[in-house]
This record gives structure tokens, sequence and C-alpha cells, in this order.
């Protein structure tokens, strides 16, 4: 299950990286000025950092709170 999970993570981060470099390389091709596109690179990096931030960030939250729930079930059962 483990292996599964594994291959899904990695799966769904190509996909995510694969969409920054699309957009990115996009950008770059785009009929505009330099400037205005370099804005644009700029203002989407910010957006994406944000974003990745906090996805990693509820996740964290995600397992710490997971962790401390099977340490509390565990903690019930040695009291038995």
């Amino acid at each position: 299950m483990t292996s599964k999970l594994n291959h899904g993570m990695t799966d769904a981060l190509m996909l995510v990286g694969g969409s920054v470099v699309g957009a990115g390389v996009a950008l770059l091709l785009a009929p505009q000025s330099g400037a205005k596109s370099r804005k644009e690179i700029v203002r989407f990096g910010k957006t994406v950092s944000k974003k990745s931030e906090r996805m990693f960030r509820d996740f964290s939250d995600g397992v710490t709170d997971f962790a401390e729930t099977i340490g509390g079930k565990t903690n019930f059962l040695h009291k038995w």
C-alpha cells in the first residue's frame, strides 16, 4: 500500500512540476514585452510558492493529528 501511495504522490508532483514548467515556457514565448513577461513569471512563482507552502503545512498538520490520534489509542491499549 505504501508503494501505491508513493507512486501516486510521485505522479502528482510530476503533474504539478510539468504544469509549472509548461506555464513558464508559455510565458516566455508569449508575444509581449520581456519586462511584462518577467513580472508575470515572478507573480506566478510567488503564487505557486504560497499555495505549495499552504498545502505542505496542511499535510503536515494532518499527519501530526493522525500520529497524535494513533498515539492516544496505543496509550489507551497499554492501560488494559
